[in-house]
Parts: C-alpha cells; sequence; structure tokens
C-alpha cells in the first residue's frame, strides 16, 4: 500500500464534535472557521476538523493568554 506524505491518518471531527468538545455553540466554531480564527477544512458546504491541528491551536492560544497574564504580573509586582 503507497501512502502520500500529505496524508493524515486522524479522522476528522465534525463541527458538532468540535462545539461540544470547546462547550460553545456549533455556530461560533463556523464562524471562526470562516474567518480563519480555527484551523478547519472546508469540504463542501461543511467544516471539518483535524484534531491535531485544534490541540495545537489551543496550546498556541494558551501560551499567548498565559504570557500576556504573566507580563501584568510582574508589571505590578
Amino acid at each position: 500500500m503507497h501512502i502520500r506524505k500529505n496524508e493524515h491518518k486522524d479522522p476528522l471531527l465534525s463541527t458538532a464534535a468540535v462545539a461540544k468538545w470547546l462547550g460553545i455553540s456549533p455556530r461560533t466554531i463556523c464562524l471562526w472557521a470562516e474567518c480563519g480564527e480555527i484551523p478547519a477544512i472546508k469540504i463542501g458546504r461543511q467544516w471539518r476538523f483535524r484534531e491535531e491541528d485544534l490541540r495545537r491551536w489551543l496550546d498556541t492560544a494558551q501560551a499567548k493568554l498565559l504570557g500576556g497574564r504573566s507580563n501584568r504580573r510582574s508589571a505590578v509586582a
């Protein structure tokens, strides 16, 4: 069996699954995908998401938030 370099083995997640995982509405997930706020793939009229990409996106967002908080704390101290 020949596997292409760009082929991913992980399944694509639906908008509903991502919304449930993040605890926000599916509509918000679609809006974020449409404006490029969250990593997404559009297949036909539906958005799909790779778990690996979402975890990386969450880690980056968390690092930005923690970095901003630690800067404020050090300025106050």
